[in-house]
Order: structure tokens, then C-alpha cells, then sequence
């Protein structure tokens, strides 16, 4: 664990991956989203049927909205993950070479003093 004056790349990587795992399930929501809707196509009714005409464009349109909603979701959380990867290398990389340089330093100042 970091101390509060620096950050945790393994916990910036933790992090992402609780990020990728949760995208995993809103799909796997998604999918057994599609597959119920799939079952139930003709709940609203078809054809010329009165029901039909009134219940099946509502149907669809908020079928379609769930649909985009959770892909939304999906994108968001994987763009977040993404950039938490992304931030946690430029960390790590920031920290190689403050680090490279502190010890480029200390070398050149090693020796007697006098």
C-alpha cells in the first residue's frame, strides 16, 4: 500500500481491472437483456392487431434505449479503464526516471568528501 505522499501503481492496476470486471458483467447483463427480449418479440403483439399498433413501436423504442443505455455504459467503463491503465504506466514511468535520476546523481556525488 502507497504511503499518502505517493501513488500505487499495483492499486491504479487493481483498480483498473475492478473497472474492466464490472464492464464484463453490465454485458453479460446486456446479453441476458437481448435474450429475454428475444423471447418476448411478440408480447406487444403483431400485425394489424389495435394492441399491436399502440404497445409495439413503444416496445421497441424502450427496448432500444435500454439497449444503447447499457452500451453506453459499457464504452464509458472500458474508456475508464483504459485511461486508469494508461495513468498508472505514465506513473510508473514518471517514477523510473525521477528514480534513474536521483541514483544518476548520487553516483556522480559518491566518493570522500572534502
Amino acid at each position: 500500500m502507497a504511503s499518502k505522499f505517493e501513488a500505487s501503481a499495483d492499486d491504479v492496476i487493481a483498480a483498473s481491472n475492478v473497472l474492466r470486471d464490472f464492464t464484463t458483467n453490465i454485458r453479460n447483463m446486456l446479453q441476458r437483456y437481448r435474450d429475454g427480449v428475444d423471447a418476448t418479440d411478440a408480447w406487444p403483439g403483431e400485425g394489424d392487431d389495435e394492441f399491436a399498433k399502440v404497445q409495439r413501436p413503444i416496445y421497441l423504442e424502450q427496448t432500444q434505449k435500454i439497449q444503447a443505455a447499457l452500451d453506453g455504459f459499457t464504452e464509458v467503463f472500458l474508456a475508464l479503464a483504459d485511461g486508469t491503465v494508461k495513468n498508472a504506466n505514465e506513473y510508473i514511468n514518471r517514477q523510473e526516471d525521477v528514480l534513474s535520476s536521483i541514483r544518476q546523481e548520487h553516483n556522480g556525488q559518491s566518493g570522500p568528501r572534502g
